[in-house]
């Protein structure tokens, strides 16, 4: 199947609605928590592709504020639901907004995290993410990146390990799997990388997959 923006948002609605995204059945938020940097009580955090919001929720334990945005809406309104029920909307929000055109202010945040939307965007958008990721954070701020490895040995009957590009397209969804030194290459002119660890997970995607994930925490660059 073709991948198409439309086809991979309608994959993305339907898998959060099932719980079906592989985020869901993979463990990271043990070493995520982690590799977060020291940051004060209520620093504001940016969640890109917030999906179901298990990743907020971890954060606004933390003591964070939140505010996470997600290009499909019927999930951001969901969210926002059971954040008001469970009564700590004083501390999280939701909102509809893409990762291309974050609908934000400049310099609004002290830390964005993106678990696994990166994977999912096409290369000739990078530079206008890491462009939007830059402007929204303040300065000296914090980006955490989770997102699939070449290193994965194999990932829906497929071996990203052996792939010269790392891309993949599955059920019209677009994956894309990283190496270290294309992760350099994406964020080196706008941030500087503090530690980046792999971590090795099995996956319930495909009863064979067995999913490297690169954590990466990086820095915001001083401005020359």
């Amino acid at each position: 199947m073709e991948h198409t923006p439309e086809i991979q948002k309608q994959y993305f609605q339907f898998a959060y609605q099932t719980g079906s995204d592989i985020w869901t059945h993979i463990p990271y938020t043990y070493k995520a928590q982690q590799m977060l940097p020291f940051m004060e009580r209520d620093a504001l955090v940016l969640d890109i592709g917030a999906g179901r919001g298990l990743w907020a929720a971890k954060l606004v334990g933390l003591g964070y504020r939140v505010l996470g945005i997600d290009y499909v809406e019927s999930i951001v309104e969901k969210v926002n639901k059971r954040i008001q029920e469970d009564g700590y909307m004083d501390r999280a929000r939701f909102m509809h907004g893409d990762a291309l055109n974050i609908p934000f202010v400049d310099k609004g945040f002290d830390m964005t995290t993106d678990i696994g939307t990166l994977q999912h965007i096409t290369e000739n958008n990078w530079p206008q993410y890491v462009s939007e990721i830059h402007r929204t954070l303040n300065d000296h701020g914090y980006y955490l990146n989770i997102s699939l490895s070449r290193k994965t040995p194999q990932f829906l009957g497929w071996n990203p390990h052996s792939s010269t590009d790392g891309n993949f397209t599955k059920f019209g969804v677009h994956y894309h799997f990283f190496t270290q030194n294309e992760i350099q290459e994406i964020f080196g002119n706008h941030f500087n990388i503090i530690e980046q660890q792999f971590e090795t997970y099995n996956s319930q995607s495909d009863p064979n997959d067995n999913v490297v994930l690169v954590f990466t925490l990086m820095q915001k660059k001083s401005a020359s």
